[in-house]
């Protein structure tokens, strides 16, 4: 159980990075390749010691982008939907920015959030090498 309560940070780091990808996933599935078969995602099952390592990099990153964005975007939403909008497509510009210049695509962070949320094994590896001073 303690287990569940330390990845709960990177639920929120998942999530916040969902609501930035769901956009452009919808307009890439609307508009699927010309000249062949729709392109199908690679499993993501096998992630490799390295990968997790990145994912944590990245991970810590989001995390404090997110806390640093917070307040911005709640004080935006006082000034109306489309300042709180805009406010939070650039926080979420930031986060994906900050996983990419770890070396990790955004897309592979998701699919390695995914693995994770139903493997409680790459859960404990992950929590293990999370930052414990935050």
């Amino acid at each position: 159980m303690a287990l569940n309560r330390s990845f709960l940070p990177l639920a929120t780091i998942g999530l916040a990075l969902s609501c930035l990808l769901a956009p452009a996933a919808v307009a890439q599935q609307a508009n699927p390749p010309q000249g062949g078969p729709p392109m199908q995602q690679p499993p993501a099952a096998a992630v490799s010691d390295q990968e997790i390592e990145t994912f944590v990099a990245a991970a810590t990153e989001v995390r404090n982008l997110n806390k640093q964005w917070t307040p911005k975007v709640q004080e935006a939403a006082k000034q109306g939907p489309q300042a709180e909008q805009q406010t939070r497509a650039q926080a979420l510009r930031e986060m994906a920015l900050a996983v990419e210049k770890k070396g990790m695509s955004v897309d592979r962070y998701q699919q390695i959030f995914e693995v994770a949320r139903n493997d409680r094994e790459m859960q404990r590896k992950i929590v293990e090498k999370m930052p414990k001073d935050e």
